[in-house]
Order: structure tokens, then sequence, then C-alpha cells
């Protein structure tokens, strides 16, 4: 059920970070209904495919297990344009990733 949650509430926020993506756009980048959409951010679906989910990983541009094993937040930061390009690319969910890993391996003070 954790799972459910996490998917819900990553979904919606990913979707508003994507510039306000609908829940109809999405849904026609992952071959579903917008009603499926709605479902999955409502945590009605209690056990979503891994086809499906690795199929809103890639609209939303994310690793597939960030979507599903940690919870997000929008945040604002500054970054040059260069790691914004980049992040945004073809490699960026692989650079998301990496970025995570990095913070996750840092030693906490």
């Amino acid at each position: 059920m954790e799972l459910t949650r996490i998917l819900a509430t990553n979904l919606r926020v990913l979707r508003e970070l994507r510039g306000r993506l609908g829940q109809l756009e999405l849904a026609q980048r992952v071959g579903v209904s917008r009603r499926t959409i709605a479902r999955l951010e409502n945590a009605e679906v209690a056990d979503p495919g891994v086809d499906q989910v690795r199929g809103l990983a890639a609209a939303l541009r994310v690793p597939f297990d960030l979507l599903v094993t940690r919870r997000l937040v929008p945040v604002t930061v500054p970054v040059p344009v260069d790691v914004r390009d980049r992040l945004e690319g073809e490699d960026g969910p692989e650079l998301l990733a990496r970025i995570i890993r990095a913070v996750d391996e840092a030693p906490t003070k």
C-alpha cells in the first residue's frame, strides 16, 4: 500500500514540475486512459503493472525506482542552464539517478 501512496504523490508532483502536464497528455504519452492516471493519483490502483510504471517514469523523465521508492517534493534550486538542459535531455533520468546516489553516499555531519 505504501507504493501506491508514493506513486500517487509523485505523479501529481511530477506532472506539476513538467510544466503542469495534464492527466490527459500524460495518459496519451503512456498509452493509458486519463481515468487510469486519475485513479493512480488517487491511490485507487492497488497493484499498478511494472510496464505501466516504467511508461510513467519514461514519460515523466525520472528513473523508475525514484518514481516508486521515494516521496518527492518540489523544490526550486538555481542551476546553470547547461545543467538544466542535461537534466531535461535524453540522459536526464540517468543523470538524476547519479546525483541522487551521490547525495545518498555522501557522509552526513
